[in-house]
């Protein structure tokens, strides 16, 4: 049988700061081609850390000098949609770094490019690598504790400026145009992703609420809580930066269904009618070609297929506007339905 080819791809974007972990260990299936960004102080460290040779201050200068088969993107939220459209336009398939925009606006703009231009557009929700997540997704659908009705989720910690985040990181994290919004934006997807992966689909409504109450030197929210109303589920999302703990006590994934319920953390533990006291269940393992996002986009580039899960563009894009209704909740102090129907008519 013949070898894949492996994927020649590049990095654009240095900023965020999760890009450090996705270049660390490059699957098989690819091979780093290229990196750019405008600072060259994150050119460098990017250099010695990957070996990477070509570097480049201008990102159409490397697609169009380096013509790698894919980027995965790791600028401020609100480039996202400039970059896959520019690497739509030259047939170059696209990885982008959570949340997938900044605005529904914008998230729109990815989809249509990559599906005009034919090419795969995926966006990496760390959640989408957890075996505990797996685990607990095939124990809701072989209905192990009936009818889910309510989910609850909180991400978050004590700020990117207490956890030690790069300054680069922090300027756009912190910047209402280039990220969205503060903690809501930065955590609210992993959440709404979670909702629509478990309930099967999006809320009818939402109800948002944000607000800055220690950061106050910011210009954007520290916190947030969103409610996400279904015809018989309602799940609660919390957001937050101000921890004096980062994450004590532990954001457990919580999933009350009608014959039981499922903890999602470390561990998944399973509590039933007939089984009280739960059981912690084995973990499933994550399938080959599965275990990364690196090695998933690959497969997916290689397949012709889109990326499914919490990483398909379609699931995104819906996240996405669960955030924005969210938002448009905070702002106005009313309950928002979806779809957000005049989003069409912009």
């Amino acid at each position: 049988m013949a070898r894949q080819k492996k994927l020649r791809f590049a990095v654009l974007g240095m900023a965020h700061d999760h890009v450090w972990s996705f270049v660390k260990h490059p699957p098989e299936a690819a091979q780093l081609v290229g990196g750019a960004d405008p600072d060259p102080g994150l050119r460098a460290r990017f250099g010695k850390q990957t070996g990477c040779q070509q570097l480049f201050a201008d990102y159409e200068e490397l697609l169009d000098q380096v013509k790698p088969d894919a980027a995965a993107v790791f600028t401020a939220t609100t480039h996202h949609a400039d970059l896959v459209a520019l690497c739509a336009a030259r047939g170059i398939h696209t990885l982008i770094e959570k949340p997938m925009a900044a605005t529904l606006e914008q998230a729109d703009r990815m989809v249509l490019a990559a599906r005009r231009a034919g090419t795969r557009l995926m966006v990496n929700w760390p959640t989408a690598w957890s075996p505990t997540i797996h685990t607990a997704l095939r124990l809701v659908r072989e209905g192990r504790i009936g009818k889910v009705w309510q989910l609850t989720w909180r991400g978050g910690h004590a700020g990117p400026d207490q956890i030690g985040c790069s300054p680069q990181f922090q300027a756009f994290l912190f910047d209402q145009e280039l990220n969205g919004a503060g903690a809501f934006n930065d955590y609210c997807g992993y959440g709404a992703g979670l909702c629509l992966l478990f309930l099967g689909g999006p809320p009818h409504s939402v109800v948002g609420m944000a607000g800055r109450l220690v950061k106050t030197h910011l210009a954007v929210d520290d916190n947030g809580i969103l409610l996400l109303r279904y015809p018989h589920a309602i799940c609660r999302l919390e957001m937050t930066w101000t921890e004096a703990v980062s994450g004590r006590p532990a954001h457990d994934i919580v999933l009350y269904g009608t014959e039981g319920t499922l903890v999602i953390g470390a561990e998944v533990w399973l509590y039933t009618r007939k089984k009280p006291e739960g059981s912690c269940v084995p973990l499933d393992d994550l399938p080959r070609g599965e275990r990364d996002p690196l090695e998933y986009f690959a497969r997916c580039v290689q397949k012709g297929e889109d990326p499914q899960g919490l990483c398909n563009p379609d699931l995104s894009r819906a996240t996405q506007e669960i955030m924005e209704a969210g938002l448009r909740s905070a702002t106005s102090g009313r309950e928002i339905a979806l779809p957000i129907e005049d989003h069409f008519f912009r």
